[in-house]
């Protein structure tokens, strides 16, 4: 669509997330932008001279400076679609796959180890959502068939909500300590980076798991590697971390 319409459409050839700098360089010839989750904070948008829109594609807009956007006289969009329910599915997709060993296994399997393990299950635990906006509230509507109790960390409480599916609001204290699992659904913001650190991790039970399908700077990843190394958890289900593609 944009090359028939006359536009120069540039793609960023290194498979992974741009740095600062990288966008920098480039960003004095551009009039718009697709944007995924790399940074534009003020000292980038400064090099930006020519750009009128940036369309993010995702709805977070957590990595975009939108006051100085503003300034610039910067438009910002983002995806309308909601991928709630894609969320979530991954999200319980990761649950059952750590609570019955199925990829360890799988990968056991596939290297010549017969070792059959019990897993555990999901029926009546119960499940902390930190973050419940439209994603963990799709997750607490699609798992209904599993009847579990459901501890909820969110600055905004939904009553109506909370009375329909017997979600209970608590501090984030006792969510770690009450969850046997824990999933995160929150955006990026100075009160939500390293939320989750090695103190936060000591709080969870030692036979719980934690979800992370949010962003990777929400959790302290060396924190996480010796909570996992120390079994002080059970286990981690990642879609994102801080550095991507991830090594």
């Amino acid at each position: 669509l944009l090359t028939s319409q006359g536009y120069d459409v540039v793609h960023n050839q290194l498979g992974r997330k741009l740095t600062e700098e990288e966008i920098k360089n480039d960003i004095t010839d551009y009039d718009g932008i697709l944007a995924g989750t790399e940074t534009y904070s003020a000292s980038v948008l400064t090099k930006a001279t020519g750009l009128k829109v940036i369309s993010r594609l995702g709805v977070g807009l957590d990595n975009i400076d939108l006051d100085f956007a503003e300034k610039k006289y910067i438009r910002i969009y983002k995806t309308q679609t909601t991928p709630a329910p894609a969320v979530a599915e991954l999200t319980l997709g990761l649950i059952l796959g750590l609570l019955r060993k199925i990829s360890e296994q799988n990968h056991q399997l596939k290297n010549g180890i017969w070792k059959k393990q019990m897993g555990s299950l999901l029926f009546g635990k119960t499940l902390g959502i930190i973050g419940l906006g439209s994603i963990g509230k799709n997750l607490v509507e699609i798992t209904q068939g599993f009847r579990l109790q459901y501890l909820a960390h969110d600055i905004i409480q939904d009553k109506e909500f909370m009375e329909k599916y017997n979600v209970k609001y608590c501090k984030l204290d006792e969510l770690l300590a009450g969850s046997d699992v824990v999933t995160i659904h929150l955006n990026l913001s100075e009160e939500t980076n390293n939320i989750i650190d090695s103190g936060a991790l000591k709080k969870m039970k030692q036979n719980a798991i934690l979800i992370n399908t949010s962003r990777g700077e929400i959790i302290v990843e060396t924190a996480l590697m010796e909570a996992l190394d120390r079994e002080l958890i059970a286990g981690a289900g990642l879609d994102v971390y801080r550095e991507e593609p991830y090594n």
